[in-house]
């Protein structure tokens, strides 16, 4: 009996019935031919010939936690609005000479016309902008409400940490029926989209670079966040990460 093959098969039948139990109404000939496939790879894990089972840790060293400081943001400065430039008045002009005298009396002078300043423009007020979420595992910023799909969590059993090992080809170790629940769940049944995603995901050399792609191309675009995607698509970015380990 493989114990680890009837472990990974049965995490993925937990999986595909509790997306299947969300919407009973609904279920489409895939979703059958692929639970079927899933408890025919059980069974002949279960009746295998060769008893495997998972490698064997010892226990790691007990020690004393850490208690960190919670990392201050600093906020930045809030802009404040700019003071018109009050202008000093011009001097008064110099006063004219006195007319000459003449037998005639002269003409009066024409009437002073005052004119009335124009009102001062309003000082424009520039109000903060709020400030992107960063997510607490890379210095790449994550747009509010996508920072669920990049969480990181921490491995503890001894299966989460065999399922994170470090994987050198996408395309590779992804099967035949995953790519088919991949493509029908988070790419719409495109198919060719779900390639050229995973050929570009292949040539990138960090996680970030990933992750920017997945936000600028897939997440919005395939509805990720939506309540029926969400677990799936948190599983498809765990197994991304493993390509940059």
């Amino acid at each position: 009996m493989d114990l680890h093959k009837t472990k990974i098969y049965l995490d993925k039948l937990s999986r595909e019935y509790a997306r299947m139990s969300k919407d009973p109404d609904n279920i489409a000939r895939i979703d059958v031919d692929i639970m079927a496939s899933y408890v025919r790879e059980l069974y002949d894990a279960v009746l295998t010939d060769a008893v495997t089972a998972p490698p064997k840790t010892e226990p790691a060293p007990v020690r004393k936690p850490v208690v960190s400081k919670p990392a201050v943001i600093d906020e930045p400065p809030v802009p404040t609005p700019a003071q018109p430039v009050v202008q000093a008045p011009p001097p008064p002009p110099p006063p004219p000479p006195p007319p000459p005298v003449f037998e005639q009396a002269a003409p009066p002078p024409p009437p002073v016309v005052e004119e009335t300043p124009a009102p001062a423009a309003p000082p424009v007020v520039v109000e903060p902008q709020p400030q992107p979420v960063v997510s607490s595992q890379s210095t790449e910023p994550v747009p509010a409400g996508m920072e669920v799909l990049f969480e990181e969590r921490q491995a503890k059993e001894l299966s989460d940490k065999l399922s994170e090992l470090p994987i050198a080809d996408l395309k590779k170790a992804i099967a035949l029926n995953d790519r088919l629940l991949l493509t029908r769940e988070l790419f719409a049944g495109d198919g060719q989209a779900f390639e050229a995603a995973i050929a570009t995901l292949n040539g990138f050399t960090h996680f970030p670079e990933a992750k920017n792609y997945l936000i600028d191309n897939c997440v919005i675009r395939y509805g990720w966040l939506d309540k029926k995607r969400l677990e799936e698509a948190k599983h498809f970015v765990r197994l991304i990460r493993r390509r940059y380990k």
